[in-house]
């Protein structure tokens, strides 16, 4: 299919949650009110809301790993109810994604490595939530994303008609994201999870995205963030200018690699310099 563009996964291009949140609330409040304990968990570490839809019926457990219900296929949330009420247990479904492989060879970093297993230190989306650098083997599929990615879900036949009626909301520029202040940009991406709630995670994954979309009128952007306070934003900084390339990237890392002190990026510099050279004009 078509590479993914999208700069934000659709789960995450505004509060998707919202109405689930109030239907939970509301299953959890009529159980309270008839004496029980009950606790609304609801894209919470605390548990595996897709091991639970699929032992309660509700959805199989693809070969991407995510949860399919029919009629939707992958693009539906879960919300859950932790409560003692006695409830009569509903049966798995038994259904299954038979022959079909589809999610398989459209992850774009083959992070399913077998049906039913995903390698999550390669998946996109874990990637760019996760804490620390973007491996570099990694960073050229990360395409135009910021947030999350959708090329299994898209791929999966059974939500092709629930995909063809999603509305998708507007998805941000990275380059307005990295222009804003900390406290501006993370109240922009508020439904986001973003680790420590710390804004470098989102600057990084944008310096990639540029890397991997941007030209040269990107450069000054991308050079200001070689002089950041910030080690991590002045690696992948370096690697975004590497693979814009050019002669204007090539000066810029020079000028940059005389005043770095810091042995990392100047690794990142000096790899970054033989991509720019190799990228041409």
């Amino acid at each position: 299919g078509d590479p993914e563009t999208r700069s934000v996964a659709r789960f995450a291009d505004g509060d998707r949650y919202e109405d689930l949140r109030t239907v939970v609330g509301h299953l959890a409040a009529v159980i309270a009110d008839g004496g029980h304990r009950a606790e609304v968990v609801l894209d919470d570490d605390r548990l595996v809301d897709r091991a639970v839809a699929i032992r309660s019926g509700v959805a199989w457990w693809g070969k991407s790993t995510m949860a399919i219900t029919p009629g939707l296929g992958p693009w539906f949330l879960i919300g859950s109810v932790v409560t003692d009420l006695d409830l009569a247990p509903t049966r798995p479904m038994e259904r299954t994604c038979g022959t079909c492989i589809a999610c398989i060879p459209a992850c774009p970093t083959d992070a399913i490595v077998e049906p039913g297993v995903l390698d999550a230190r390669r998946c996109l989306a874990a990637i760019l939530q996760g804490r620390g650098s973007i491996p570099r083997g990694l960073r050229r599929a990360v395409g135009a994303r910021v947030y999350g990615c959708d090329d299994c879900l898209t791929a999966c036949p059974p939500g092709h008609p629930a995909l063809a009626r999603l509305a998708s909301g507007p998805t941000p520029d990275p380059r307005d994201l990295l222009g804003e202040s900390d406290d501006a940009l993370l109240a922009s991406v508020a439904h986001w999870y973003v680790p420590g709630r710390r804004a470098r995670f989102v600057r990084r994954n944008c310096l990639v995205a540029i890397g991997n979309t941007g030209g040269t009128a990107d450069l000054p952007l991308l050079a200001g963030y070689l002089g950041h306070p910030d080690v991590l934003l002045r690696s992948h900084a370096a690697w975004a200018i590497g693979a814009v390339g050019g002669a204007g990237a090539s000066s810029v890392l020079d000028a940059a690699a005389a005043e770095e002190p810091d042995e990392t990026v100047r690794e990142e510099i000096r790899s970054a310099r033989i991509a720019a050279s190799s990228a041409g004009p």
